[in-house]
């Protein structure tokens, strides 16, 4: 049986017959993406998979070995188009600013294969696992590389530049899953708005105002402080189930909701998978109440972003930092990720009709930011849209020991996509 990557000596030849068979590899690989990004990896049927692309049972083990590996492929196939992109955006100009435009727009094409979002890689064995991790560190690496020589050159501002670049994949990411999420169309004009709104936001940010304007007071650890009696029977009961619904999100957000078991989760906090099945039906349910649960923080949070802001751009300023504060910090509400479609039709129902709400609050934000004169002229629907990319992907490479505060690290975000990186004369 060949492994995903290897190749026959009928390959190496470069027929007919070899080419055909590469071809259809492509598609198997470009399936699988598209699946593991609505169903999640360890949601995806193998034999649907193949069905799809025109592959007997028999004829699909030609290819992988089994879902794993097929999994596996596709995060592959995913890391060497980006590394390709960012080769080819290389090529095009010394300027960081013409190379990074380009390689978001490479990366959003709607005319290429769907790329899986690497969300579930610890679903992956540890071998697998670190070859994907070690694929998408030089990847990073390379776009570190470019924040780095564009602030030496002075066509950059200095930044944090793993914050910016990690920041920068995150809108990527969300680019490639939020149209189920939100309701609309993902088609070709979706993707350049999309890929416009990243490179507005990253080069030129949407504030008009200057740069010592504070960008957020505001603590999202106290925003969400409540008294406790722990006398109360009930209300220790909802604190147990509500620290379990936390350490799940937690996890969940860094390992995707396939890569952490409820073993895992009882460990967290110090339980049982047995006293996790005292307070929830199954996995299932879990995931849907800590769904649940991030919507009411997300509500928070947008609710405290109105009432607080003076105008357009504080609004959206305080909805982004207490986001990354939230997801930088202990409450890690549960972020939009692969798998919406193994919800339950209901579920997924209200918290489709709940992203599009926030949507709708954050695009009316910036028109009112417009309208005042603190936001700068934009593509309001996706520049509200694309910067929640960057702290819903935030779990899935801040380390649990960072060095920075959460405030620390909301700063620097709201710093590059408030001001954007290019100087401003």
């Amino acid at each position: 049986m060949a492994a995903s990557g290897e190749q026959t000596s009928g390959e190496r030849a470069g027929g007919k017959p070899a080419r055909k068979r590469a071809a259809k590899r492509d598609l198997l690989f470009a399936e699988a993406a598209r699946e593991i990004n609505a169903m999640g990896a360890g949601g995806i049927v193998i034999n649907d998979v193949a069905e799809r692309v025109g592959l007997s049972r028999n004829a699909l083990y030609y290819y992988v070995a089994d879902r794993t590996d097929l999994v596996f492929g596709a995060y592959q196939r995913a890391c060497e188009a980006m590394t390709d992109d960012l080769v080819a955006a290389d090529e095009t100009s010394a300027d960081p600013a013409v190379k990074l435009t380009a390689f978001v727009e490479a990366q959003l094409a709607y005319e290429r294969p769907p790329q899986a979002v690497l969300s579930d890689v610890d679903f992956l064995p540890d071998a697998q696992r670190a070859v994907i991790r070690e694929m998408q560190g030089r990847n990073v690496a390379i776009l570190r590389g470019w924040l780095e020589a564009g602030a030496q050159s002075g066509a950059f501002r200095a930044c944090d530049a793993e914050i910016t670049a990690q920041s920068l994949l995150g809108m990527i990411s969300w680019g490639r899953l939020s149209a189920g999420w939100l309701g609309y169309r993902d088609g070709r004009a979706a993707r350049r708005r999309i890929a416009a709104a990243i490179n507005g936001l990253m080069l030129h940010g949407f504030s008009t105002g200057p740069r010592d304007v504070p960008l957020c007071a505001l603590d999202m650890e106290a925003l969400t402080a409540r008294s406790y009696n722990p006398f109360d029977r009930a209300q220790t009961n909802e604190v147990k189930i509500g620290q379990l619904i936390a350490a799940a999100s937690r996890l969940f957000n860094q390992r995707g909701i396939d890569g952490a078991s409820l073993d895992d989760i009882g460990a967290e906090v110090g339980a049982t998978k047995g006293a996790v099945y005292h307070y929830f039906d199954d996995k299932a349910d879990l995931v849907t109440r800590c769904y649940r649960r991030a919507f009411e923080l997300f509500d928070l949070i947008m609710d405290t972003a109105v009432a607080q802001g003076r105008d357009g751009f504080e609004r959206a300023m305080i909805a982004l930092h207490l986001n990354v504060q939230a997801q930088a910090g202990p409450s890690s509400p549960l972020m939009l990720q692969p798998g919406r479609l193994a919800l339950a039709d209901h579920d997924r129902a209200a918290f489709e009709r709940a992203s599009q709400r926030l949507r709708m609050t954050s695009n009316r934000s910036l028109r009112q930011g417009m309208a005042d004169g603190s936001v700068s002229p934009c593509d309001t629907v996706f520049v509200g849209q694309v910067s929640a990319g960057i702290f819903l992907w935030l779990p899935k490479w801040l380390p649990r020991d960072a060095a920075q505060s959460p405030r620390q690290i909301a700063e620097a975000v709201c710093d590059v996509v408030a001001y954007g990186l290019v100087p401003r004369t």
